[in-house]
């Protein structure tokens, strides 16, 4: 009953958030994809209480995972948005940088790889048990192999940003197949 609202709406609150801290509106965008990242954790939620009976142990980890990565990375969000908020307003200062919740105290980078191999975990466990739409599986599969390589610097950081489109994209399509 929940799902489909929860997942439709942090998808789109984390869409639209990660794209304007993408586009560096920081405060308006933090401010919008700390909302969807709250409502995140609870779609996450409803997902499991939804699909109970599908779900078996490995996916039952798997999503216990992947919400505690979530969970742990509310204080670096919280810590992000006061910066951003104590700065002085929707406009960023010219030269300033887009902060990350890998880089910032006090859980950063335990945060992003316990949720990112949290997604994958549940999204390979989900696919098997068919708790999740054809696909999304899979799609967090990439979206954790990408936000495990920013994490750790393979890649550039920012690529967190299409990680967390990727996960936008998930929830849209699990809010979308349910009825």
């Amino acid at each position: 009953m929940w799902v489909r609202p929860l997942s439709l709406v942090a998808a789109l609150l984390l869409i639209v958030g990660v794209t304007l801290t993408g586009l560096n509106l920081l405060l308006g965008g933090w401010t919008v994809y700390a909302a969807g990242h709250v409502l995140a954790i609870a779609a996450s939620v409803a997902v499991g209480a939804a699909n109970r009976q599908r779900m078996d142990a490995w996916t039952w980890l798997g999503l216990l995972v992947f919400v505690v990565g979530l969970l742990l990375a509310l204080p670096q969000i919280a810590t992000i948005w006061q910066t951003y908020a104590s700065g002085g307003g929707l406009v960023p200062v010219a030269g300033q940088q887009m902060e990350l919740p890998v880089w910032t105290a006090p859980f950063g980078l335990t945060a992003e790889l316990v949720t990112w191999v949290g997604a994958a975990f549940f999204g390979l466990a989900a696919r098997g048990n068919h708790v999740l739409p054809r696909g999304v599986g899979w799609l967090l599969v990439a979206t954790a192999v990408i936000g495990l390589i920013a994490a750790l610097y393979i890649v550039s950081p920012y690529a967190w940003v299409a990680a967390v489109l990727l996960v936008g994209l998930s929830l849209l399509a699990i809010g979308v197949s349910r009825r």
